[in-house]
């Protein structure tokens, strides 16, 4: 088996530009679900501890949260979700339509534009193949986690030039997809990654941060396979065929093939194939093992060579990724600080505390008792008057300097930020409104968010298109 070195360190280069993206990705996930004191911070000895640590080790109880961020997700996929009606009709006539409910493309889309809002990258990838559900087309939705693709600028992504993912398999589908019924071939592979198991050093630089994946290694117990496609200019013929009035683009080591076949034709007085020699572009596979081994390589055979994978990513200016969860999260934070402030204040503020002086209490009876009778309803506490003084009881009036007018700017400003508002979440309902007038709001509220459906609904177009292009 031959090794693809150079192809490798390509798509391990891609891989790493792509770290920054990735940790940005694993922290709005963390604040999307609820975990959002997890960010770093230094502590007064100048140790790295997170936020809720640092927090908690001032004495003070867990700080809170209040996950408005999950509620914004929530209502946008709620709304994309409200449309799929008038999709699946669009579909039902087309070659489209059979392969959505093979695919459970409606939850599949949903659950992508969750992962689109979230990071702001969409990939799917649309393959023709036997599974032990059904043989057909299918479509996978691939993790950024394990996705990587060459530096693009175009919304577009047409000037990708490599593109690829990670895939974890069990060693017996390893050899079963990739021994092409050759026995010496599968005991090569099971040999191979054998071997890669008791090699860490070859992987030294595949370095993970904060729970990501690692390019070289797989999960315990599984076989890293790296797929890459990569865009590759090669000879070919262009080819005229004057008999059959048909144009074909063949590859140069026919040439021959066709001299032969013009030598018979002219003996016959028939026309003859006119060949052209050009440069061609095609999209080539490389299934291959952590240490370069292709395991298998292919060109591509969807309609027009294309690479299997439809990409999206959100807005792309200056080759630039910015989603919807990213522009809240200041917003966010601010909020969980309040909230969390406005608790301790609350915690620490006197509530029913019963000041009675020493002098004050009979003889023989205990402080127990004292706070028994106190707390019963229509006890009697009997006390004797000690210096004038009497007992009596303290609540201290919650101060909060304005917390609360600054809680609710700050959602405020998270709904004006987002785009996302109550009337797009249905809350701003009145019996005095009429339909017309909550259709309007509704329909003003979602100009904020229109940008990002109408770019997912580019995204599963394209994703269609090679649905369509899967060889039969």
């Amino acid at each position: 088996m031959m090794k693809a070195r150079k192809v490798l360190e390509q798509a391990h280069s891609a891989w790493q530009r792509m770290a920054p993206f990735r940790e940005r990705r694993r922290r709005y996930v963390r604040y999307t679900y609820g975990d959002q004191w997890s960010d770093l911070a230094k502590d007064r000895f100048g140790n790295t501890v997170t936020e809720g640590e640092l927090f908690s080790a001032s004495g003070r109880r867990p700080p809170l949260s209040n996950n408005l961020i999950r509620r914004m997700v929530k209502a946008v996929v709620g709304r994309y979700r409200m449309g799929e009606e008038e999709q699946r009709g669009e579909d039902a006539g087309s070659g489209i339509g059979r392969w959505r409910a093979f695919n459970s493309l409606d939850e599949l889309d949903a659950r992508t534009l969750e992962e689109f809002l979230i990071s702001g990258m969409a990939v799917h990838r649309v393959w023709g193949e036997h599974r032990q559900s059904g043989a057909g087309v299918w479509v996978d939705m691939v993790s950024p986690e394990r996705f990587f693709v060459n530096a693009v600028s175009d919304p577009r992504a047409t000037d990708m030039e490599l593109v690829g993912r990670l895939v974890d398999m069990g060693l017996p589908e390893v050899v079963m997809r990739f021994s092409h019924g050759d026995r010496r071939r599968a005991v090569e592979l099971r040999e191979l990654y054998s071997a890669m198991e008791g090699e860490a050093s070859v992987f030294a630089t595949d370095s993970v941060s904060q729970g990501g994946e690692a390019f070289f290694h797989g999960r315990q117990g599984r076989c890293r396979v790296i797929e890459v496609w990569t865009l590759e200019s090669r000879e070919a013929l262009r080819c005229h065929d004057p008999l059959d009035a048909t144009f074909r683009v063949v590859a140069v080591e026919r040439e021959e093939e066709i001299r032969r076949l013009n030598s018979r034709r002219r003996r016959k007085k028939l026309p003859q194939v006119v060949t052209r020699w050009e440069l061609v572009t095609a999209w080539h596979c490389r299934m291959m093992a952590p240490d370069g081994t292709v395991l298998d390589e292919f060109d591509s055979p969807l309609a027009g060579g294309a690479h299997p994978f439809a990409v999206k990513l959100y807005p792309l200016v200056d080759g630039d990724v910015h989603s919807l969860v990213e522009d809240v999260i200041d917003q966010q934070r601010y909020v969980n600080r309040l909230i969390t402030m406005m608790d301790t204040m609350m915690s620490t503020a006197a509530k029913g505390v019963l000041l009675y002086p020493t002098g004050c209490k009979p003889e023989g009876q205990s402080w127990q008792k004292v706070a028994d009778c106190w707390a019963d309803p229509g006890g009697v506490l009997p006390y004797r008057p000690y210096q004038g003084t009497e007992p009596h009881q303290v609540v201290t009036p919650v101060s909060d300097f304005g917390a609360r007018e600054m809680l609710t700017t700050q959602i405020g400003l998270f709904e004006d930020v987002s785009g996302v508002s109550e009337a797009l979440m249905g809350k701003s309902v009145s019996g005095v409104v009429g339909v017309e007038r909550y259709e309007s709001e509704v329909r003003n509220a979602s100009v904020a968010v229109n940008d990002l459906l109408k770019t997912f609904k580019d995204f599963t177009m394209v994703r269609d298109r090679l649905i369509g292009g899967v060889p039969g």
